[in-house]
């Protein structure tokens, strides 16, 4: 991991021990990349800032926020990279790529990842006991579909944090943008639902 990386980390108030964790995860994520097309393979030299640093880019909105669902995290991004920055949090990975879950499995059981179920399936067949107070998606779909997947998961007061390459300026239907900000890489969008009862 370059030094830039490493002081942005602890500057976040990450510990060393998650440092580490996550520089293991990147290891997983470029052996295991090519077959399971993690990310690009343009993104492989850039895995630290395009991905790791924007995931973690969402850190400061988690607060107070014990549980989050990711959907399509393809190589663990953005959840994968939270579970490992805030432990102490419940966090569900739902991908329906049977081999993107499988390469997931495979960090939480090597890197002893606690706190982290992985589900194979299509996010819209799942079906959680509980709602999650913080549902997040990047490079899943256009913002519309991507609201109308993570709407249902959401509980009351729960937010959706949206990973876009352009800014959401306007609420999406059915929701409040409370806060639109500049990501490392894109832009970060944060909606709730109106009047969820």
């Amino acid at each position: 991991m370059r030094t830039a990386t490493l002081e942005k980390l602890l500057s976040l108030g990450l510990s060393q021990v998650q440092c580490e964790t996550l520089e293991g995860y990147l290891s997983l994520v470029r052996r295991w990349n090519e077959a399971c097309g993690l990310v690009s393979r343009g993104d492989v030299e850039r895995l630290e800032e395009r991905h790791l640093l924007d995931s973690m880019s969402l850190l400061s909105l988690l607060e107070g926020r014990p549980r989050l669902l990711d959907i399509g995290p393809g190589g663990g991004f953005p959840g994968m990279v939270l579970a490992i920055g805030r432990p102490e949090m419940d966090v569900v990975l739902v991908e329906r790529s049977q081999k993107k879950a499988r390469f997931l499995q495979q960090v939480v059981y090597e890197l002893g990842i606690t706190g982290v179920e992985v589900v194979a399936q299509d996010v819209r067949s799942y079906e959680p006991e509980n709602l999650f107070g913080t549902v997040t998606a990047r490079a899943v779909a256009n913002p519309i579909k991507a609201w109308s997947l993570a709407q249902p998961f959401l509980n009351r007061g729960g937010r959706f944090l949206l990973q876009t390459t352009n800014p959401i300026s306007n609420p999406l239907e059915g929701s409040e943008l409370c806060e639109t900000r500049r990501g490392i890489v894109g832009w970060i969008s944060v909606l709730e639902a109106k009047n969820r009862a």
